[in-house]
């Protein structure tokens, strides 16, 4: 959750458009006259965070704060705090990115690219499941360990035996439930095609229409209007709150200063990522 959501963010912004290019096509395949016109909407959406300076200031600040704060003890509070604002962060992103040019296109798509985008789908969900619902329960829940550990590692540095032992012990009464989140999963691919299908329906003039379906299926996409579907997400947001805080609080100094200095230079990257792209646009 937290532990990954902020690694990688230089490279991440450099390429921001390259990457969700190569991920739409890859479920969309644009035909020669889409092409051109999706990756202006690309350029612009990644334009539009350079000329809001306000826009990376505060995604910095936010890793900043995470990276002063490493070195104390921390509360399962902070952390939902901070992972909040890092979804409020990803719902600007996405909001701004369905907008009017991206909309426009993803209205033009063809029954054909939308059965294409389908059996993409259906391809993520067979591998999704071949990596977290195989398996009896004992071998998920090690798997699931592995994967904790890994992102701690990450972040931390290497866990000690204490520290491992920890994580397994909390995962055991862990709420997530491979099957359940591919329910989940299936709903919000369905939203997604039904989504997709409405807009189509909608004539060149209603782009204000096109794009405000859009921007409801982006704010679903990381809140939920189905009730349960929304109280789980919160339950698991609080289980992994609470796991990250108590393992925090078992790091000894030098994996604080690891963190930390993780943190900063993540922060820097990003800082560094759009000077260049802003440099470059003025160029």
């Amino acid at each position: 959750m937290l532990l990954g959501a902020c690694s990688s963010v230089g490279l991440a912004y450099r390429q921001a458009d390259t990457l969700a290019w190569w991920w739409l096509d890859r479920r969309l395949d644009f035909d020669d006259a889409q092409a051109p016109r999706v990756r202006q909407a690309l350029t612009q959406w990644l334009d539009w965070h350079r000329r809001h300076p306000l826009a990376l200031a505060e995604d910095v600040a936010l890793i900043e704060e995470i990276a002063r704060e490493a070195g104390a003890d921390t509360r399962p509070e902070r952390l939902c705090r901070w992972w909040q604002q890092l979804r409020e962060r990803q719902q600007l992103h996405l909001q701004t990115l369905a907008g009017g040019a991206m909309a426009d296109v993803l209205a033009g798509l063809s029954e054909a690219q939308l059965r294409h985008l389908q059996q993409a789908l259906d391809e993520d969900n067979r591998d999704w499941r071949e990596r977290f619902v195989r398996g009896d329960a004992d071998q998920r829940q090690r798997a699931s360990r592995e994967r904790l550990i890994e992102r701690a590692e990450t972040f931390y540095g290497r866990l000690d035996a204490a520290q491992r032992r920890l994580v397994a012990e909390r995962l055991r009464a862990s709420p997530w439930d491979a099957a359940r989140w591919q329910l989940e999963r299936e709903r919000q691919q369905r939203d997604l095609i039904e989504t997709l299908q409405a807009l189509r329906t909608l004539q060149a003039p209603e782009r204000e229409r096109r794009t405000a379906l859009l921007q409801a299926w982006a704010r679903r996409t990381l809140e939920p209007d189905d009730p349960q579907a929304r109280q789980y997400r919160e339950q698991l947001q609080r289980f992994q709150c609470e796991l990250i805080a108590e393992l925090h609080n078992r790091t000894d100094a030098s994996q604080r200063r690891e963190a930390a200095t993780r943190l900063q230079g993540w922060a820097r990257d990003l800082r560094a990522a759009g000077a260049a792209t802003a440099t470059a646009a003025g160029s």
